[in-house]
């Protein structure tokens, strides 16, 4: 099946949002990539997971999540802003 250009970059976005809907108040919890794949499969989000993969990977480059290997398993945390980082001053 063929997929067109604007319908692949919604998909994208509904799925990032949709992840980041469920991260967000659940900063606290770290999540392996299947729990995550459950979640949004629950959520009506049908991804693959090596979308997710690719996706959470782009995030953690973003700065947004934080994953770490715990008994040789990959988990996914969000990473809350504690604050701002102050503006360089230009000279």
């Amino acid at each position: 099946m063929l997929v067109n250009d604007a319908r692949f970059k919604k998909s994208s976005r509904e799925t990032v949002a949709a992840l980041m809907e469920f991260l967000h108040p659940n900063f606290h919890i770290a999540y392996t990539l299947d729990e995550l794949v459950e979640a949004l499969a629950d959520r009506d989000v049908d991804v693959s997971a090596d979308v997710l993969e690719s996706l959470l990977g782009s995030l953690e480059y973003g700065g947004r999540i934080v994953s770490k290997e715990v008994d040789g398993v990959t988990h996914y945390q969000y990473r809350k802003v504690l604050g701002f980082m102050p503006m360089k001053k230009f000279r």
